[in-house]
């Protein structure tokens, strides 16, 4: 990997989209979670852009497409980025399930047995939040799981139990997402790329975590978190700068110069 310093301007005249992953990269990661044990109650916190950071995408948005791709539902996206939101936004959400493009959302087709595996998974989960209070609760999804707990081996294990190989079991810091091996950040991106006519090397992406790998290694991939996922370039937090914030400094100074 290289230092983003060391892009050439090439690259950067070639960008036209800049994805950012969220947790980790343009806000901190933590999010409180807690859900009651028959659903009916369920609360959650979590982060919001800062303000001064929000000033800073408003004039990257003059330079390039801006991209928000994440393990989120697409409404806890929406939100997040709501004083930018236009229809020049692009939202990937639920790793690359849900894709908010030109006023359409686009998703995969499923079939039954997808759905049947997920509801058996989340009901064995269910019962086992009975007894073992390191199981929070379940974030809102409609593609795939996403349960909020410590790590611990009774999941992934449960997961290749019900489903085979069929489903990855992803950690994430915060839990586990668990869905269908045939959709993630880095197919989303090469669709995406399609969808625009553009090369997926004319995308740049953003990534701390295991769910954005593949999406660093499509497009023109900056890591934040080199120590554990690799991109063809890093940027590092820097203090309380996360890694997306000194990326859009970076691009800004390049832009506007």
């Amino acid at each position: 990997m290289k230092e983003i310093k060391e892009i050439t301007k090439k690259e950067l005249a070639d960008l036209r989209i800049v994805v950012f992953d969220i947790d980790g990269v343009i806000i901190p990661v933590g999010t409180e979670l807690r859900e009651n044990e028959d659903g009916t109650e369920l609360y959650m916190k979590s982060h919001q852009l800062l303000p001064p950071f929000v000033e800073k995408l408003k004039e990257l948005k003059k330079y390039l497409k801006i991209g928000f791709s994440s393990g989120r539902n697409i409404l806890y996206l929406k939100s997040l980025v709501n004083r930018i939101f236009d229809n020049q936004i692009i939202l990937q959400a639920e790793n690359g399930n849900l894709t908010w493009l030109d006023n359409k959302i686009i998703h995969p087709s499923y079939p039954d047995e997808y759905f049947g595996q997920l509801r058996d998974i989340k009901e064995k989960i269910k019962e086992m939040m009975a007894n073992n209070k390191k199981i929070r609760g379940f974030e809102p999804k409609m593609f795939i799981l996403t349960v909020h707990c410590d790590q611990m081996d009774e999941i992934p294990n449960l997961v290749k139990e019900i489903a085979a190989d069929n489903l990855y079991c992803l950690w994430t810091n915060e839990g586990y997402d668990i869905g269908s091996r045939e959709m993630s950040k880095g197919k989303a991106i090469i669709n995406l790329a399609k969808q625009l006519g553009l090369e997926p090397k004319q995308i740049m992406t953003t990534g701390n975590n295991y769910n954005d790998e593949e999406m660093l290694q499509v497009g023109k991939g900056v890591s934040v978190a080199p120590e554990r996922v690799k991109g063809e370039y890093f940027i590092k937090a820097e203090g309380e700068k996360l890694g997306g914030h000194l990326l859009v400094d970076f691009l800004l100074n390049y832009y506007e110069e």
